[in-house]
């Protein structure tokens, strides 16, 4: 018995040398036969694994019926003569999608259901969004002072991160800020020139979005871009939506439109001089459905824990919150940057809405009605 055992194991030390010996061959023998089938092993099971982490964490489930109210929204654009992409959701899912007018007035070219438009302030609760997830990750709090971050703000010691998401630091910028496409540099210009009231009321001031987002990039160790290239667009691999950087990546986008004293479209001018003031927040362009498909992400407690989505946009009264307008039984939001215009209007139980993308909007609508009353079409 004992001669047997002596054997048994002595034939498992060899197997174990041998096979030893044989992985180390593959892995490093790289001229090896056996080092090709490793290699291959392993880049099929790196494939795996990178197939897995690469999964798309949301799409919005597009319904393949008409919506019902179709046809009245389709009236509704013509009337109003809207140029640009609309999305409805209804129920949590896509249910309409349409662009009607030019993307470059005056050729032929189409708007589309890609088209890419600069989302403006659409942007606000992107941005107010990745400060709660660095929140709920405990790497910042909601309560920290300015002064942490940005110490030569005035009044910086008596301002907090919250009061900045909902606009009622009393912060605010009268000079004129240089033309750049560097967010480092205006960054550094908002951070010399904010002044502050100390009044708390609210006041819609780009400068609190542009140093929150300076904060995002400081507690997460990546540049605010990048941060929200990783966090939101490439996981939600989003084909139509990106940062513009530059005058050649603005030129992927639908030209904004204005109305001429004569009656006509003009080109907006000084696009890049508007964005320039508004760098990181205010940078992002998207297509309608990428818009939509960010926003029900976020709202949908994946992004973000549902309680802490209430808590950002939730408000005792009505009122700007985390980057919406917060009321009873809907939010909306609204903005403009130079002929591209944004209206959102999205119910209470996040799961109904409007979201709209324009590259002109004729004198006499204003853009933060046409959401609504496509939304009133749609929902009453």
């Amino acid at each position: 018995m004992k001669k047997f055992l002596a054997w048994f194991f002595s034939i498992i030390i060899l197997l174990v040398v041998l096979g030893s010996g044989c992985f180390v061959l593959a892995k490093y023998n790289t001229n090896s036969l056996a080092h090709h089938y490793y290699q291959k092993l392993a880049g099929d099971a790196s494939e795996q694994n990178g197939s897995q982490s690469e999964k798309v964490a949301y799409k919005v489930p597009v319904t393949a019926k008409k919506d019902k109210a179709a046809n009245k929204v389709d009236a509704a654009l013509k009337a109003d003569n809207l140029v640009g992409s609309t999305a409805i959701i209804r129920n949590g899912k896509l249910t309409y999608l349409k662009s009607t007018g030019r993307s470059h007035y005056p050729d032929a070219s189409k708007n589309t259901n890609t088209t890419k438009y600069q989302i403006g302030s659409a942007q606000d609760l992107i941005t107010a969004a990745s400060v709660m997830k660095l929140s709920q990750q405990g790497k910042l709090k909601l309560t920290d002072k300015l002064s942490k971050y940005y110490p030569k703000v005035s009044g910086a010691k008596h301002i907090t991160i919250k009061e900045m998401l909902n606009m009622t630091s009393g912060l605010s910028i009268t000079n004129t800020p240089p033309t750049t496409d560097s967010f480092p540099t205006l960054l550094a210009w908002n951070e010399q020139n904010a002044q502050s009231s100390g009044t708390g009321n609210y006041s819609y001031q780009a400068v609190n979005y542009v140093l929150l987002a300076g904060i995002i990039q400081t507690v997460s160790g990546s540049p605010y871009r990048e941060f929200i290239q990783s966090q939101l667009i490439d996981k939600l691999d989003l084909k139509d939506a990106g940062f513009i950087l530059n005058s050649q990546e603005r030129n992927k986008l639908a030209t904004s439109y204005e109305d001429s004293y004569s009656g006509g479209k003009v080109a907006a001018t000084g696009i890049a001089k508007l964005q320039s003031s508004k760098l990181g927040p205010y940078q992002i362009y998207m297509s309608a459905q990428d818009l939509a498909t960010t926003y029900l992400y976020v709202l949908s407690g994946k992004f973000i824990k549902s309680t802490n989505v209430d808590k950002l946009i939730g408000s005792s009264k009505p009122g700007f919150a985390g980057g919406v307008y917060s009321s009873k039984n809907y939010f909306t939001v609204h903005g403009q940057l130079g002929g591209y215009q944004d209206s959102i209007q999205i119910d209470a139980g996040k799961k109904n809405g409007v979201v709209l993308l324009t590259n002109y909007v004729p004198s006499g609508i204003r853009n933060t009605q046409t959401a609504p009353n496509i939304y009133k079409t749609v929902f009453k």
